[in-house]
């Protein structure tokens, strides 16, 4: 799929309209980092699906009433083949529903991406990304000293800042700072937005020390760093103004050490944990070839989390990390081993092909273009080279900032003529059907997950049924299930339904492994107990909590 190049009279007509657009894309750009809400059982990530599953319906939208036709090039068949290659494997994926909520959300972003290079031109759609990283990062800096300096709020890994667990906001960083940068270079006519831009920077740039996100540091000192050798070599000077990203960290490394109680030590310490880059990474990669090679036609779209632990080897030197008895393990920390472990060789494949045409495109416009390709090249040799080291295009606000990103990509490339066109009536069609479709499971995943968060915090046991009834395939409300059967009801017999329930959906979870056998040991039906017993076993050999089951005998 490619850019339309028709209509002129079109996009007059459309003027009026694009700046509506644009001030809804900036303040849900906003909402999107702030918004978190307990009201969930991932008060950050649930709030900000629904904010990004929004911002697409509001770009369909657009596109819906404003469409022409959609020309189809070789590029638009092969994500056509892609999208049927994930959507065949739901048919053995465990659990179904995230399944068909991942390929939903893939169609949506490209669609999305095709509706932005068609409604707006490429410079508006630039003008579009440097003034939602813009406010969207001046608002979350806000919320950030508010929240840690006015508030005196606590915080870990979890809540490390609005976005939420500490590595998001990583992956949010690998956009933004290049991004921000170039915001405030074509700012530079106004001193008020290039003091708040320059504070922003700061800001998050001391963030990003404090977090000692790894992939984030080396990807943005990198990307600089191959954008001075290649002008460099182009222009036989050094374009000192691109060394931004580098004189900025200095000041944030020099700012963070100081505001720190134990000084240079801190950064010290942080400096020796990027340089041995010991994260137990290369155990969940060796471990997913392993997945890979055992399961060629892919695990399922999106299942990587429900099959991984079969084998991650658990109780051995090359275990997975961050899979135990209750930790699980959402991704393989690399988007190309996500797509060949869940999609299988023909799915991963035809994912690294679209990986590495986007790539090139990206650069072609670096090498070829301005001062502006070059930092857009920077945010997106940054953003792919974490996707290596992390789950980079697999949370909500990493997605969002991605989605406009790109669309700046295909916007300002030289793309080849489509080999045919697609309808208005279809194209219509398709986006009404994703907007139905976006909303639709948005409003029954969110609904299921508030109902779980509150019938478990008030011990309501028919809330949390019903959470479950309304999305047959939220584990996290099954599991919860299993507690308030056994501790509030007292129905044992209830609590291994639930258990095995689980098990349909999540079949190696071994904490859930575990508690069938428990449970089926204390009715009395010991070859049931066995039977899981020996499941653990064979996933986790000398797991010391189902072995200590013997002494109940």
């Amino acid at each position: 799929m490619q850019y339309n190049a028709e209509p002129l009279a079109f996009r007059d007509n459309l003027s009026s309209y694009a700046y509506f657009l644009k001030i809804l894309s900036i303040f849900l750009s906003c909402l999107i980092v702030v918004v978190s809400t307990d009201a969930f059982f991932y008060q950050y990530n649930t709030p900000k699906w629904i904010v990004f599953d929004t911002f697409s319906i509001v770009i369909l939208s657009f596109f819906t009433y404003y469409s022409r036709t959609l020309k189809m090039s070789v590029i638009g068949f092969l994500i056509a083949f892609l999208v049927l290659s994930m959507s065949v494997t739901i048919v053995w994926a465990p659990n179904k529903f995230e399944a068909l909520l991942f390929v939903l959300r893939f169609v949506v972003f490209i669609i999305s991406i095709c509706a932005l290079i068609n409604l707006l031109t490429s410079e508006q759609i630039l003008n579009l990304l440097l003034e939602c990283i813009y406010f969207s990062s001046l608002i979350f800096c806000i919320a950030v000293i508010y929240q840690r300096y006015w508030l005196d709020t606590p915080y870990g890994f979890l809540n490390f800042s609005p976005i939420g667990f500490v590595n998001y906001l990583g992956q949010v960083l690998n956009i933004w700072i290049p991004i921000l940068v170039l915001a405030i270079y074509k700012s530079r006519h106004s001193i008020i937005k290039m003091v708040l831009g320059g504070i922003s920077l700061l800001v998050l740039i001391n963030l990003l020390v404090e977090s000692n996100t790894r992939g984030t540091i080396l990807g943005l000192l990198g990307a600089e760093l191959l954008v001075l050798l290649v002008l460099l070599v182009k222009k036989k000077r050094l374009p000192l103004k691109y060394i931004t990203i580098t004189a900025v960290f200095g000041v944030a490394v020099v700012t963070f050490s100081v505001a720190e109680s134990n000084g240079f030590s801190k950064l010290q310490h942080q400096i020796l944990s990027i340089k041995e880059l010991n994260s137990g990474r290369e155990t969940v990669f060796r471990n997913t070839l392993d997945m890979i090679v055992q399961n060629p036609a892919g695990v399922g779209v999106n299942n990587f989390e429900y099959i991984h632990q079969k084998y991650a080897k658990m109780g051995t030197s090359e275990s997975s990390p961050y899979v135990s008895n209750y930790s699980i393990l959402p991704s393989p920390y690399n988007i190309i081993l996500k797509f060949y472990s869940e999609s299988g060789f023909l799915g991963g494949s035809l994912f690294l092909v679209l990986f590495g045409w986007f790539f090139a495109q990206s650069l072609m416009n670096f090498l070829k273009g301005a001062i502006v390709d070059a930092w857009i090249f920077m945010a997106v040799f940054s953003l792919f080279f974490h996707a290596m080291f992390s789950s980079v295009f697999l949370t909500p606000v990493s997605l969002f900032f991605s989605l406009i990103l790109f669309s700046v990509v295909v916007s300002r490339s030289e793309l080849s003529n489509g080999v045919f066109s697609l309808s208005k009536k279809l194209v219509t069609g398709v986006c009404l059907s994703l907007i139905f479709l976006t909303g639709f499971v948005t409003v029954i995943k969110s609904t299921s997950s508030y109902l779980t968060k509150a019938g478990y915090k008030s011990g309501d046991t028919q809330k949390v049924e019903k959470s479950l009834e309304i999305n047959p395939y939220n584990y996290i409300a099954a599991m919860r299930l299993v507690e308030l059967y056994l501790y509030k009801e007292g129905d044992q017999q209830e609590a291994l339904n639930s258990v095995e329930y689980v098990l349909s959906i999540y079949p190696y979870n071994v904490d859930m492994l575990i508690n069938a056998s428990s449970i089926a040991l204390q009715l009395g039906l010991n070859d049931k107990s066995e039977y899981y017993k020996k499941r653990v076993l064979e996933i986790y050999p000398h797991n010391e909590r189902v072995n200590g089951l013997n002494l109940a005998r």
